[in-house]
């Protein structure tokens, strides 16, 4: 009876440790996407809706001057012109920060490329080992939404000056390593621990990954920069043996050679290359019917 009891009440002590760190966690999660939400509206107030309003007021002006002084409205209007350029390039610029079209376009390769691109005053690498190719949606935006955290962490917490991202395709599973030469920094017995340590980026990195049946593990040292690992399965796809067509171009590909696959009313359409994926998955209905008409 002594032992259940001690049995029970570390038991209990497991339970409410768990249950505090679950709170904390998800008031981080809530803080975090207030703090988030208050970001965009702020960009949104102080940098485009202010830009579109000098737009506006430039082209009023630039009106009015029109026939009196044309030289001067023309510089006005062409003044007018290159801010709501700039205004289109820093809404695109939030979009990508929301949902990278590269990631949707063409896959997560291209988006972790254009991620390394991004990142000013750091130097991130990517390598690409394996058979590239697309994946599954969930797949690639979790791959990518980590590749982008760790980054981020590196630079604001890490001080880091040079990030590698490697991503190594195999046949049954997708493995990314993000590593830095930041400041780095002890982690927990176990990933667990995470919330206790207010890490709650790297704790929502292990969410997504674990929502698809994945791994992640946190190699660091304080002074020795940080590794971050993740190993995501891939569900084996039973291929025809034959040739099949790109319902895009009509290209006869050999599936274990094709680009990527996607799977629309039940079947799977295989294509050539990233393009054709992409027209594809933008308006699926229509390339099915022109694949039945040739047919």
């Amino acid at each position: 009876m002594g032992e259940l009891r001690h049995t029970m009440a570390s038991m209990v002590g497991h339970v409410q440790r768990a249950q505090a760190e679950g709170l904390t966690y998800r008031h981080a999660l809530t803080e975090g996407q207030e703090a988030e939400r208050t970001r965009i509206a702020h960009e949104l107030h102080d940098e485009t809706i202010q830009s579109l309003i000098a737009v506006a007021q430039g082209i009023e002006l630039g009106l009015n001057w029109l026939e009196h002084d044309p030289d001067r409205a023309k510089s006005m209007l062409s003044a007018a012109r290159a801010q709501a350029v700039e205004s289109v390039e820093n809404l695109r610029r939030m979009i990508a920060d929301l949902r990278p079209p590269a990631l949707e376009e063409l896959g997560i390769v291209a988006a972790l490329q254009l991620l390394a691109s991004q990142n000013r005053g750091l130097h991130v690498q990517v390598n690409v080992s394996g058979d590239a190719r697309r994946l599954e949606e969930q797949q690639e935006l979790t791959l990518f939404r980590v590749a982008q955290e760790a980054a981020r962490n590196a630079q604001r917490h890490g001080n880091a000056r040079r990030i590698s991202l490697e991503l190594d395709f195999h046949a049954a599973d997708v493995q990314i390593a993000i590593t830095d030469d930041g400041l780095g920094f002890t982690p927990p017995p176990t990933l667990d621990g995470l919330a206790q340590t207010e890490k709650f980026g790297l704790l929502g990195m292990k969410e997504r990954v674990e929502q698809l049946h994945g791994t992640l593990h946190v190699v660091s040292e304080p002074g020795k920069g940080t590794r971050v690992h993740v190993k995501l399965p891939l569900d084996p796809i039973a291929q025809p043996t034959e040739k099949v067509r790109d319902p895009v171009c009509g290209a006869a590909i050999e599936p274990r050679h094709a680009f990527g696959s996607v799977v629309y009313e039940e079947f799977r359409y295989y294509f050539c290359c990233p393009v054709c994926q992409g027209a594809f998955q933008a308006q699926p209905s229509l390339y099915v019917r022109n694949a039945a008409s040739n047919e």
